[in-house]
């Protein structure tokens, strides 16, 4: 006899969706020809997201970096057809004055490297102890099993 489905029941877990471990752009927001188009537009849509205006943001990162930074290099940096590319220290200090890490891991995707929070970094020690010790095992297990074939 086959059970009927259980309506009364609530799934709790029907509408949970994690965060991401690694905060990224949908691929369409970013969506470009080139590297540093797709930058740009990281750059852009960061800014848009934060709440803030360029105008704010433009101050708090001249703060951030210790260097006068305007809107106008902001917008410069935010458009794909002007041919300003933004420096590595501006790039961090953008991240620090939204929060924002998307534009660093759409730039950093190219390399296949990510951005992650500090506190994982523990995490990612133990595995790569883990992975260290799986090798040297799988390494003494041939070198027995080489050693007892010689016998």
């Amino acid at each position: 006899m086959a059970r009927r489905p259980d309506t009364s029941t609530l799934d709790l877990f029907r509408d949970l969706e994690p965060t991401p471990v690694v905060p990224r752009f949908a691929d369409e927001d970013v969506r470009a020809w080139t590297p540093a188009r797709r930058l740009s537009r990281a750059i852009a849509k960061t800014m848009d997201d934060s709440g803030k205006s360029r105008e704010e943001i433009a101050a708090a990162l001249s703060a951030q970096i210790g260097e006068k930074v305007s809107k106008a290099m902001l917008d410069a940096y935010a458009s794909p057809e002007k041919p300003h590319a933004i420096s590595a220290l501006r790039l961090a200090g953008l991240v620090a004055v939204t929060g924002d890490v998307r534009a660093l891991n759409t730039l950093l995707a190219e390399a296949g490297l990510i951005v992650i929070e500090a506190r994982y970094e523990a995490l990612l020690k133990r595995e790569k102890a883990r992975e260290l010790k799986e090798r040297a095992e799988q390494e003494e297990k041939a070198a027995d099993a080489e050693w007892r074939a010689r016998r």
